[in-house]
């Protein structure tokens, strides 16, 4: 019973199992009996299936995807379909990073399966998160609206998670332009409160240096009433002009500690490697520029950077001598010198990538055009953005597609759709007319064709069921060639022969000239 039960491919014959599983059904413990045997009657199909780890990706527009991430999917997959949902196109300034065991944004490197990446060993969904892993000097050097919309969000979640030092006045007045962006002209100091405890514009450590949280939303007021009249995308840009502006901005910071021990800031950015004070971020006590790094390397606990210093002679591990190099070391745990490392290495060939394509890159758009298109784009692709749901979706490793479990579309999203289908099918019927605008001319050809050789040629294109047309040669086409022009092939393989057999007498009787001539040979018999 129990072999037939369970298969004798799948388990391996056992007395004891068998006897477990007789005395459990005699019990009636159909619930233990239907555990006891799942592991064996789940079809193989279904474990494949469900073999990937749950992971929730939290985006920039504080939506969080869940997803089963099978094991052969790229990181490089996650990041497109993660970005598909920002119908993004420069994906080349952001990542998706994941918080390791020190605290530290661990960046996924885009050539390695995700499964592969050490995440922290906790139960649940391993947590995600998609933002900006390369900034730039400025948002004028952007393409699309929609990355420019990503750096906003990715710098609004920056300044509120105190990710960048700003200044608690510097504060009042981005979350104004956030007011602005988000709600229009000032209404009422009773809206503004209740909007400001629902936006993340203002981080606790602002609200802590001063007394009250009544006075920090006055200052706020004081801000966005001067505000007035000005676009959502002029919001948006003065917004990141502060921004920009600020010295910690674009900057990734890992805690190290040098030789003797002491704790510093290790901040890495497309500019290059900074060495901060611990108690302060904005200052760094050494600057090392891409330019300037001649090596980098870690081993263990220990991450160098070989700098070229013309004032200072040291010997490398490379060059065995005296030359301009001077090493600077650090040192923290193995997996956090790793992921330093990684960033460092991914940064500088940013770098490298943005000053060889500097002749490629556009030019850059003012400010005033890139407000004017993010008013005029912004309220549509903020709908889009906010109707995307994220429950009930499930990515599939294997084929990087994405499954929704029939949930309701909103309007906007509908709306999207109808807009999408109209434009495939006008693409559709201009496909469809060039092919039409061909065929007419192929028929052409051939008929001329057939109009000479008397023969329609097999390229004539023919509609289902439809008969060739009739040709007739047209008359004065006909030609003959010249007879005494061509010779026939028996005659054409005797003149060979014959020029043949000319040159080599020709050569023979060259050869008999020169031994005539010569007055070393004997001409005696």
């Amino acid at each position: 019973m129990a072999a037939g039960l369970l298969g004798s491919e799948d388990v391996p014959c056992s007395w004891d199992l068998a006897c477990r599983l007789l005395r459990t059904c005699r019990e009636g413990n159909l619930h233990r009996l239907q555990l006891m045997l799942k592991p064996w009657c789940i079809p193989n199909a279904v474990y494949q299936m469900t073999e990937g780890r749950r992971c929730q990706v939290h985006l920039l527009d504080d939506r969080k995807l869940e997803l089963l991430v099978q094991p052969k999917l790229l990181a490089k997959e996650l990041l497109d379909l993660v970005a598909s949902h920002f119908n993004l196109k420069e994906k080349e300034y952001f990542g998706i990073a994941f918080t390791d065991e020190t605290g530290h944004l661990n960046w996924l490197q885009l050539d390695r399966r995700v499964l592969e990446h050490d995440f922290p060993k906790k139960s649940g969904p391993v947590v995600l998160y998609f933002c900006v892993r390369f900034y730039i000097e400025s948002i004028s050097y952007l393409k699309d609206n929609a990355t420019i919309e990503l750096f906003f969000l990715n710098a609004k979640s920056c300044i509120y998670k105190e990710l960048i030092d700003v200044d608690s006045e510097v504060v009042f007045e981005l979350a104004s332009y956030i007011l602005q962006e988000a709600k229009g002209d000032f209404s009422s100091n009773e809206v503004v409160r209740s909007d400001l405890k629902k936006l993340p514009a203002l981080p606790t450590q602002a609200l802590k240096e001063h007394p009250s949280l009544a006075y920090c939303e006055d200052r706020v007021i004081e801000y966005y009433k001067k505000l007035n009249g000005q676009t959502r995308g002029q919001a948006i840009v003065n917004y990141m002009s502060i921004v920009e502006s600020l010295p910690t901005y674009g900057v990734h910071y890992y805690a190290v500690k040098d030789k003797q021990g002491i704790p510093w800031w290790l901040g890495l950015s497309y500019k290059g490697i900074f060495q901060y004070d611990y108690h302060d971020k904005v200052k760094p006590r050494k600057i090392f520029q891409w330019r300037q790094l001649e090596n980098l390397y870690f081993r263990e606990k220990k991450f160098s950077v070989e700098v070229h210093d013309p004032r200072r002679a040291s010997v490398t591990r490379r060059t065995f001598g005296h030359s301009g190099i001077a090493v600077h070391t650090w040192y923290a745990c193995p997996a956090l010198i790793k992921s330093i490392w990684a960033m460092a290495i991914s940064q500088h060939q940013f770098y490298l990538d943005r000053k060889q394509s500097k002749s490629k890159i556009h030019a850059a758009r003012s400010l005033s055009e890139i407000a004017i298109d993010l008013t005029e784009t912004g309220t549509l692709k903020t709908s889009k953005l906010a109707n995307m749901g994220s429950k009930g979706k499930i990515i599939s490793g294997s084929s990087g597609s994405l499954l929704s479990s029939g949930s309701q579309e909103s309007d906007s999203s509908q709306s999207a759709k109808k807009d999408m289908l109209a434009a495939l099918k006008s693409r559709q019927e201009a496909l469809e007319e060039t092919l039409r605008q061909r065929l007419e001319e192929l028929k052409r050809l051939c008929l001329r064709e057939a109009e000479l050789t008397g023969k329609l040629p097999v390229e004539y294109p023919l509609d289902p069921g439809e008969e060739p047309p009739i040709v007739r040669r047209r008359i004065g086409t006909a030609f003959k060639l010249d007879e005494q022009k061509i010779l026939p092939k028996g005659e054409e393989a005797e003149l060979e022969r014959l020029e043949r057999e000319f040159a080599i007498q020709s050569q023979i009787t060259e050869a008999a000239r020169r031994l005539a001539s010569d007055p070393n040979v004997s001409k005696k018999l």
